[in-house]
Order: C-alpha cells, then structure tokens, then sequence
C-alpha cells in the first residue's frame, strides 16, 4: 500500500514520527536480540519435551482428604457464649487460645492461598480462613490470562518506565510457573491482532518480538506475521474492509478458579488446615498490643474459636482494609467506620472489571483476539475459553468495594460495541451467555496515608489524587505497627512470587520462626495437586478406560488432572447410576413438572416461547435416558462431579459447585439456574440439610446467578442484598 492511499499521511507522519521511529529501533533491536536467544531457547524446548514411552498409572484411589469438621477440630475447643448468646469478646486475648499456629493466612483467593502453599511447604504450621468460599471473590472473576501484559509493555517503552517494565518481566517470568506447575489447569494460547493499516505492523511486531524477548528461556512460541487470507481463514467472523493482516503472539490461558481450588488443596495436603466459610470477627491482641491471634466463626455452626499465631497475613485482597482497621483498634474488633465511603482515604483503590460469555462462533477455537486501541484506551481480549467465548474487560473506577459486583448493562453493552467493529455480522444481546464484573485492587501503601485527617475532605481529597497519579498494577507488603502483614495488589499471574515474598518476610521478621528448621521456597517449580502424575495423553487414556465421550474425558483431564480418574470411578458407581446423569439435566428428572421447577424464564417471570417450550420437552426426555445425551451434550458436569467436589473440594453450597468447582455460571446462566434444584437435592442428601437449609440454598443460588447477565437494569452493588449471612 502506498504511503499516497493513506488519507493526510503528511499529517499522520509529522505527529507519529518520534512513534515511527522508535518503532523502527525497537523493531532493529529487537531482532538482533531474538536472533541470539533463538537457539539457546529451542534447545531447552527440546530438552524438556524429549518424547518417552513411559506414562503414569491412572490413580483410581486415594485417601479421602480430611472433613471440614476434621479440621475444625484443630482449632481446639469452641468459646462459650456468654448468658446473652454473644460473645464477650472484648475481654479475649491471645493468651486465651486453645490452638497455635505458626502462621494465620486471612483470605482465601489466589494470594493467600498461594501464600498457605508456601508456608507449608516450608515447615510452617499454617491455618488459611476464608470468609466465603476458595475464590469466591476476584480470584474467580479474572480474565483467565496468565500473561505479562502486553499494554503495560507498551507504557513501559513510551513512558520510559521502569516499573512498568519490571511488572511486565515478573510477570512473564510467573507465567511460565503457573503453565509449569499446573500443565492441566493452564495452557499455551496464540492471539491475533487484526491489523487494518499496514503501517501498524511494525509497531505491533516489534512490541511482540520484545515481549518474546523478555521472557528470556521462557517464551512460549515465537510471534509471527499473519497474511490477509490467513487471517481470514483462521477468523472467518472478522470484518474485511481493510484488513491488512494479523500479528499473532502467545501467552496462558487458565482455569482461575479451578486453580484457586487446587491452590488451597495443595496446602491442606503439606499439612495446612484450610477452611472456607470461617469469618475472622476479632484480631486478639498480646500484653504488648501486638496481632497475635484471631476469633473466628464458622458460618456454618455460628461456633466461634479462639486461635493463636506467630504471625498473621492479610490477604484479603479488595478487602483489606477492613481487617487493617480492625489491627488499628486497640481491641481488635472491627470499627464504627464506613470504610467504603468515597471520602476516607483507604489502602486499596477499587476498579471494577466486567467480562462477558459469548457462544463460540464469535472467535476461533484455538486462537484469540486481542482489541489493542479501544475507544477509550484500554485494550480488549476475545478469548476461546471452555467451549465459549470470553470477552472483556472493561476498567471503571470505583466509590466502594461491593461483595459480590455486578455487570451492569452499559457495561455489557460496551463490550458487545468493541466486538461489533471486528465482527461482520450482527452482534446481538441476546448471545451473551453470561456477565460478571471483578474487582481489581490497585493499591496505595497505608504509611503514605496514615497521617491525613480523615474528617478533612479537602485533605483526603487531595492526597488520593497524589497517592493514585501513577498506580502500577503491582503490589505491596505491607506491616503494620501492631504486627499484622499486609500483602495486597498484583494480578493473578504474579500470585506466586507475591506469596513467596511475603513469606519471606514474614520469617524475617518474626523471631519465633528464627530457630525453626525451614527449608527454603519450594514454589518455584512445584506440581500442585492434579500436576503430579498428569501427561498429555492423559485425556485418551481416561477415555478408553471409562468409555466416556470426549467431551468429559477432555473437561475431566483438563481440570481435575490426575484426579479425572477418582471422578470417573464415582462416574461408573453401579450402586448410583445417577452419577452418570449430566447435572444440567438432572433437575428435569427430579422435578418432571416445568411449572415447579426453578428455570431462568420462570424466574423472569415470563412464559418459555413454542420454540424454549420443545427444548424443555427435548431435555426432559433426555434425562430419562443420560447415554443418549452423551455425544451431544453441551456441558460436561455430571452428578459425579459433584458429589467429588463435595467430598474432596470442600464444595459447600450450590453456587461453590456451579460457579466455581465447575464454571457453568460463567460458562452459562441460564443452564446453571436450570441445574439449581438438581444441585440442591444432592447436596442436601450428601450435607444433612433440612428443608429449611434448603430453601435458603436454594434461594441464594437464584439471587447469585440470576445476577450474571440475566437481569437487566442492576447497579454494581444489587447482588450484596442476598441472604447468604
């Protein structure tokens, strides 16, 4: 194309120059420095993927891991309640616990269950609290991406920013752990740029090559150059009208969730004791003042404990400044203050990112889409992920970290907005399978702060701005004058090396831990659970052992590793054939009647149409005979996966199942609102629920589900309003 084609291409040349020609450098540079990395890299790729003959034995069998009323035990003997049923607990105090622990973790997303791996697997006695369940905030709700961030690369070249760059190469260097140390969970993902001005290829081109650059030995594939046709071969959905081509580079994709859940297992198996739904109600105090143990309450009793520690780690994440106000009172007990009010000056600055689901005929199956200018800046992925297509995210300031965010509906329509300037056909609302909205938790270090008066909204004013003026989305640890250790920021890709510093320091500075026998971080390149015994061939073999479709012999090896066969053998339990039955269908064989069963019209309060009406009638018939559905099924969790959850993954509710065991909330809404009843019958059986736990369960999973994408016209904040306390 010639420069004379370009409309103003004067104009475009004399405002991009100094543009032009720092890619023309970097592109110079970066060449010369990839060539000299090529061989050093290819012969390590060798190295490590030398074929062989010998493959790991299925495990059929293993030890069931602990109850969770198992580990309750070692948090000694519940408190007695004072006459009034309430605690009083402004008289308790460190000294007054009946069980000690090395170290307490408070938080349970991919920070602070990555930090119980770490200090278990040095010799600590580690106890992980989680107020929720594993994941149930950010950790679940990410992009999927274990990545370095391409556009902090590019601030880091054109706001010659050091930080920016050090982000980047941490970043890349994690992301080669996390595909290392749970090949099941995390994959190799190439993504493509469109490219709709050729003079945007070398800019594009040399960014990635640098990208390839500074991941060093760990680069997973090499980024190339996309021809038009290719381009449009690879991605028939995408608009053609200039279209010059494509830029392809390579990162992880991974399971969030999944990998939070085998974070958290993989402590409890080096001795941790791990507890989802335990809510930390008091920091306790020694003589000195100083944090040294916690009340606790176990939501699903209302039993409170009294424990002891060493030391304690905040990792709460968008949280974590309820529990820094807590450490602050001299009591330890939460204050009277409205931490989430715009106008006091807090630790962790929030912003609210939004993804969408979309059916898989929006991006190709083994090749994403990257949006690198989007209209306000930002930049947008559209990624296979599941058997659908993830899009997202968007960026939004704001005035209060909610429980449980919302998509709203401008913030769905924007995303659909940027995916329609790719794609050449319609991009209709009615295609967006599921919405959720993460809150990211960019942070400001509380030193910086603690001296601004609280009631001066001017001067609160004031230092917010300076404090935010050029947030990098790294993290901090953070100590307290009373002690408690704060780790806080990042992004789920630098999880580990988030976890081993704060670990590091924690021992440091605590002088009981000075004559223990630790061993040093063993993280680095250390196989979770399901990553010990797991090979690629893995997913055949589940196959012609068990006779299963490939749809759940992939979704089983894929998530569960290893473990797929202990699913399988629950599977294939002749005493419970209902274990075959797929979990979307199984509430249409509970309740046969459409008009008692929970569904997503009914809960829209409308009639099915003639057409959503034969889908019910189809779906009924199928669950009568699962075999039949098998090879067409949609979705892979069955009643087997479920029951596994429950008795290996401390799956405690319906939406800890459906959303985050599996991910069919995310996946789909409206299936997994179908699959409520299904999932509550089952567990109530398998849990000892009464009717009245049952209602309750019931009615949390349609409040949180039905908020993902199905209601329109909802505010950030409508899904805190639930029952679930």
């Amino acid at each position: 194309m010639a420069f004379s084609k370009i409309p103003n291409w004067k104009n475009y040349i004399h405002r991009n120059k100094r543009v032009i020609a720092l890619t023309g450098l970097v592109a110079t540079s970066s060449v010369i420095i990839y060539n000299t990395n090529t061989t050093r890299i290819s012969n390590d790729s060798n190295i490590k993927n030398q074929f062989t003959n010998q493959l790991f034995p299925l495990i059929k069998n293993l030890p069931t891991p602990p109850s969770r009323d198992d580990l309750l035990k070692n948090l000694g003997a519940p408190i007695n309640p004072a006459k009034d049923g309430k605690p009083s607990s402004e008289d308790y105090k460190a000294e007054d616990a009946s069980a000690k622990f090395d170290l307490i973790v408070v938080g349970g997303g991919a920070v602070g269950s990555g930090t119980a791996v770490d200090a278990s697997t040095r010799g600590l006695k580690v106890l992980l609290l989680e107020k929720e369940d594993f994941a149930s905030g950010t950790s679940s709700r990410s992009t999927k991406m274990a990545h370095g961030g391409v556009r902090y690369l590019e601030k880091a070249i054109f706001q010659l920013s050091k930080a920016q760059l050090n982000l980047v190469i941490e970043a890349l260097n994690e992301r080669a752990s996390i595909l290392s140390n749970a090949p099941h969970l995390a994959k190799t993902l190439p993504i493509m740029i469109p490219v709709y001005h050729w003079y945007q290829l070398p800019y594009f081109y040399a960014g990635c090559l640098l990208y390839d650059v500074f991941a060093g030995s760990q680069a997973l594939k090499y980024s190339y150059i996309m021809t038009k046709s290719s381009a449009m071969s690879k991605h028939p959905q995408l608009k053609t009208d200039g279209l010059v081509g494509g830029l392809v580079y390579h990162d992880g994709l991974f399971n969030d969730a999944r990998m939070n859940i085998t974070l958290a297992l993989t402590a409890q198996k080096n001795g941790a004791t791990v507890l989802n739904y335990t809510e930390v109600k008091q920091i306790l105090k020694d003589s000195n003042g100083n944090s040294k143990g916690v009340r606790l309450l176990d939501r699903e009793t209302g039993k409170e404990y009294i424990v002891k520690s060493d030391a304690i780690i905040n990792a709460t994440g968008p949280f974590g400044d309820t529990l820094l106000e807590m450490d602050k009172d001299i009591k330890g007990l939460p204050t009277n203050k409205i931490l989430n009010e715009a106008t006091q000056l807090k630790m962790v600055v929030p912003s609210g990112g939004v993804h969408i689901m979309l059916p898989e005929w929006y991006c190709a199956k083994d090749m994403g889409l990257l949006d690198a200018s989007t209209s306000d800046g930002r930049v947008m992925f559209f990624l296979p992920w599941q058997g659908k297509v993830l899009a997202g995210t968007t960026d939004v300031p704001l005035t209060k970290v909610p429980k449980n965010p919302v998509a709203t509906e401008d913030e769905i329509t924007d995303i659909l907005r940027e995916l329609q300037k790719y794609i050449k056909f319609e991009v209709k609302r009615d295609d967006v399978l599921s919405a959720w909205s993460g809150v990211r938790p960019l942070v400001r270090n509380p030193a910086n702060v603690a001296d601004v008066d609280q009631n001066d909204a001017v001067a609160v004013a004031a230092a917010a701005a300076a404090s935010t003026q050029g947030l990098v989305r790294s993290h901090l640890v953070y100590d307290s004058p009373n002690g408690l250790v704060t780790i806080s920021g990042g992004k789920w890709t630098t999880y580990r090396e988030m976890s081993q510093e704060v670990v590091d320091h924690v021992i440091a500075k605590t002088p009981e831990f000075q004559n223990l026998n630790l061993s040093a971080c063993q993280t680095r390149d250390f196989k979770l659970i399901g990553a010990e015994n797991y090979d690629s061939t893995l997913e055949a073999r589940l196959g012609q052992e068990y006779r299963v479709p490939d749809l759940i012999a992939a979704h089983l090896s894929n998530n569960y590793g290893d473990r797929a066969p202990i699913v399988l053998e629950l599977f294939s339990d002749p005493n419970h054939p209902e274990n075959k039955l797929p979990i979307s269908l199984f509430s249409y064989k509970l309740i046969p009647d459409l008009r008692k069963r929970t569904s997503w019209f009914s809960w829209l309060k409308r009639s099915p149409s003639s057409q959503e009406q034969e889908q019910e009638e189809e779906k009924d018939k199928i669950s009568t005979n699962p075999t039949s559905f098998y090879n067409s099924c949609e979705y892979p969790f069955t009643v087997a996966e479920l029951k596994y959850s429950m008795k290996y993954e401390y799956a405690r509710t319906p939406v800890d199942f459906l959303a985050r065991r599996t991910r069919l909330a995310f996946l789909d809404s409206k299936s997994a609102l179908d699959s409520i009843d299904g999932v509550v019958e089952i567990m109530s059986k398998e849990l000892n629920w009464d009717n009245s736990k049952k209602t309750k369960e019931r009615l949390n999973a349609i409040h949180y589900i039905s908020h993902m994408g199905i209601l329109n016209n909802v505010s950030p904040y409508d899904a805190d309003t639930d029952s679930s306390n």
